[in-house]
């Protein structure tokens, strides 16, 4: 016979995976009104209607199917002008429940196009910073005159000319003052 606390862990899971199935099939039915719906959808969109309006448009769009906690977060999400991270709330639930990290971007800006091997030779260094699960975007923008410009998550390193001449710039002419 399994442990009283075996037991207790099996019952928990049980009612935790009904309501995540409860919350992801919710989000997905809504999901799925807004974008067929194109009145709906024009609607939500619209920033110029004050956001009371554009929730009670979602709660007559969705009628009393919804859960009402699923709702208020919909009704929520319209009037913060979010109703378009529908889908991303709805997969990012699933990857919190199986415990799966967050995918954080990793953007390069160089000031050319960079070979393959440098790419790699980037990422891999990134990787080894900031862990797995990194998803690379690589652009050219000219205007930095040489070296790169990252941005992983929140956190940026800047060390492109163009800011080095900015910096100088900024050091000269305090000295001047």
């Amino acid at each position: 016979m399994s442990s009283r606390q075996e037991r207790v862990d099996r019952y928990a899971k049980a009612v935790w995976e009904v309501i995540l199935d409860r919350w992801t099939s919710a989000l997905g039915e809504a999901s799925s009104k807004v974008s067929s719906d194109k009145k709906l959808a024009a609607t939500l969109a619209d920033t110029g209607k004050p956001a009371a309006d554009r929730a009670a448009a979602l709660e007559k769009a969705l009628g009393k199917n919804l859960p009402v906690e699923v709702l208020n977060l919909l009704k929520l999400m319209a009037e913060s002008g979010d109703i378009g991270l529908i889908d991303e709330v709805a997969g990012r639930l699933g990857q919190i429940v199986t415990g799966q990290a967050l995918s954080r971007k990793a953007e390069i800006t160089s000031a050319i196009a960079l070979s393959d091997e440098e790419k790699e030779q980037i990422r891999k260094r990134l990787i080894a910073e900031h862990g797995e699960g990194l998803t690379f975007t690589f652009d050219v923008d000219p205007a930095l005159l040489g070296g790169l410009r990252v941005r992983v998550g929140d956190r940026l390193i800047d060390n492109s000319v163009a800011s080095r001449l900015a910096t100088l710039r900024e050091s000269l002419s305090s000295v001047v003052r």
